[in-house]
C-alpha cells in the first residue's frame, strides 16, 4: 500500500528577459474540432503551468529552451478534455536561444479554443520531432516573463481508479485529483507536483492502480523548470 503525501504547490517564476521565437515547421497549422471522437492517446496528456491554457488563447505560450533536447525540435500538442479540439505541430529552436522561447500557435479556431478555459484544455510540449518517443517534457507556460502559477500534469488513467506521482529521490509517493465532472475523454486526473524553480529538469514517475492492482507505470523527464 502506497503512502500518500499531501502537497503544496508553489509558484513558478518564469524568465526575466523577453522570450524568443521558435520556427513553426507545420504549414498550415495542424489542429482539428471533431465532435464526434474516439478514446485514444498516452498517458500524458499535458504538462504545463495552468496559466498556459488561457495564453494559449492569445498565441502567448513559451517554454524554457535552456534544458535543450531533442536536437531543438519540440513537438506541440494540445488535447481538450472531451476530446473534441485537438493539434499537434512541430517547431525548431534557434541555436542561439536561451530561456524563455515562444511557440507561436496560429490557431484558426480561436473561438472553439476559448470554450476550453481553465483545466478544459491539456498541453504538452515534447523535445523533438512528434514521431521521436520522447518522454522528456518542456513545461509550457504563458510567455509573459512574470507569469506563475502551479504545475498540472493531465493524465489519461485509462480505466484506472487511483493515480499517484513520485518524484525522483522521494520515497514517498503522492495522490493525483480525479477529475469527476463533465466529458473525460482525452484525461480524467490531474497531478499537481511542488516542482523547485532552481531545477533545471525533475524525474516524475505516475503510478496507477485498477483496486488496488498496479498498472504499468510511467517514467518521464520534466524539462525546462527551471528559471
Amino acid at each position: 500500500m502506497h503512502r500518500i503525501v499531501f502537497l503544496f504547490a508553489f509558484p513558478l517564476a518564469a524568465a526575466a528577459q523577453g522570450p524568443g521565437t521558435a520556427s513553426l515547421l507545420s504549414n498550415p497549422f495542424a489542429e482539428s474540432y471533431q465532435p464526434e471522437v474516439s478514446v485514444s492517446g498516452s498517458v500524458i496528456v499535458g504538462i504545463m503551468v495552468g496559466a498556459a491554457a488561457a495564453a494559449v488563447v492569445e498565441d502567448a505560450i513559451a517554454v524554457n529552451a535552456t534544458a535543450r533536447r531533442g536536437e531543438g525540435f519540440i513537438c506541440l500538442e494540445a488535447a481538450s478534455r472531451d476530446g473534441i479540439y485537438t493539434s499537434k505541430n512541430e517547431y525548431q529552436v534557434p541555436s542561439e536561444a536561451a530561456g524563455l522561447v515562444r511557440l507561436p500557435y496560429r490557431s484558426q479556431l480561436g473561438d472553439v479554443l476559448r470554450e476550453y478555459a481553465s483545466e478544459r484544455l491539456a498541453l504538452l510540449a515534447s523535445a523533438g520531432r512528434c514521431d521521436s518517443g520522447s518522454s522528456d517534457y518542456y513545461l509550457v507556460r504563458p510567455s509573459s516573463p512574470n507569469a506563475t502559477d502551479d504545475v498540472a500534469i493531465f493524465i489519461n488513467s485509462f480505466g484506472a481508479t487511483d493515480v499517484f506521482y513520485a518524484l525522483d529521490g522521494d520515497a514517498d509517493v503522492s495522490a493525483c485529483e480525479y477529475i469527476s465532472q463533465g466529458r473525460r475523454t482525452t484525461y480524467d486526473f490531474v497531478c499537481r507536483p511542488r516542482i523547485a524553480s532552481t531545477a533545471d529538469a525533475v524525474g516524475v514517475t505516475i503510478i496507477r492502480e485498477r483496486f488496488g492492482r498496479e498498472q504499468p507505470s510511467v517514467a518521464i523527464n520534466i524539462i525546462g523548470t527551471g528559471e
